[in-house]
This record gives C-alpha cells, sequence and structure tokens, in this order.
C-alpha cells in the first residue's frame, strides 16, 4: 500500500515539473514590448480591443496603439462595449488612472507601446 502510495505522489510530482517546464517556456517566448509611463490622450480614444480579463489595447489615434495591463481582471471586459478612462490631466499614467467598466474602477498596472502590426497580431490571437 505504501508503494501504491509513493509511486502516486511521484507521478503528480513529475507532471506538475512537466507544467512548470511548459509555463516558463511559454513567459520566454512571449515578445517583449517598450513600456511607456502615460499616454497622450487629448482628444480621447480612438478605439479599444480586448485581449483578456485584464488586457486590453487603446488606440489613441487609428495608427498608435498601446497595450494597456490592468492590476486586477475584470470578468465583464469581454462583453463591455463602451468603457471609460480615469484621468485628472490630459495624459493617462500607469499605476494612477484607471479604467472604467460597467460602473467598476479598474487601476491600470502597466502600458506599453505597440506597433500596429502587433496589435493586430494580438487582436487575433485572442
Amino acid at each position: 500500500m505504501k508503494r501504491l502510495a509513493i509511486a502516486g505522489l511521484l507521478a503528480l510530482g513529475a507532471s506538475s515539473i512537466a507544467q512548470a517546464a511548459a509555463e516558463t517556456k511559454d513567459v520566454s517566448e512571449a515578445p517583449a514590448y517598450e513600456p511607456v509611463r502615460s499616454i497622450w490622450a487629448y482628444g480621447g480614444f480612438s478605439d479599444f480591443d480586448v485581449i483578456d480579463n485584464d488586457t486590453l489595447i487603446l488606440w489613441a489615434t487609428p495608427f498608435r496603439p498601446y497595450l494597456v495591463e490592468l492590476r486586477a481582471p475584470s470578468h465583464d471586459l469581454r462583453f463591455a462595449h463602451v468603457i471609460g478612462v480615469e484621468s485628472r490631466t490630459s495624459r493617462i499614467y500607469s499605476k494612477f488612472d484607471s479604467v472604467r467598466i460597467r460602473g467598476f474602477r479598474y487601476p491600470i498596472g502597466q502600458i506599453y507601446k505597440l506597433s500596429r502590426d502587433e496589435a493586430r497580431q494580438l487582436i487575433q490571437e485572442s
């Protein structure tokens, strides 16, 4: 009985090591985007696209996309047709400003500058 229990634990350990190796492999393949502290948004935003529950692309103009990571996931983000960006100035700062989705406020964690092709690729993958 002890041998069966030990064999089961070893099998679980081996599978978790394989999963950890696969996860680190995925992280290393992710492209590094240029982080920025803020976005100039004097006239508002042109559009937005949802990537997942805590990531979206804000289009300052049709040619200037920014990847915005929220500090907490929003399960309503995929279903939102309209979002609001809250800021006290005409610049949107990471770690200070927030995105309002269906009445709830989600602070912005990080902002990354994207090229137009990178943004299109992310939208297709989501």
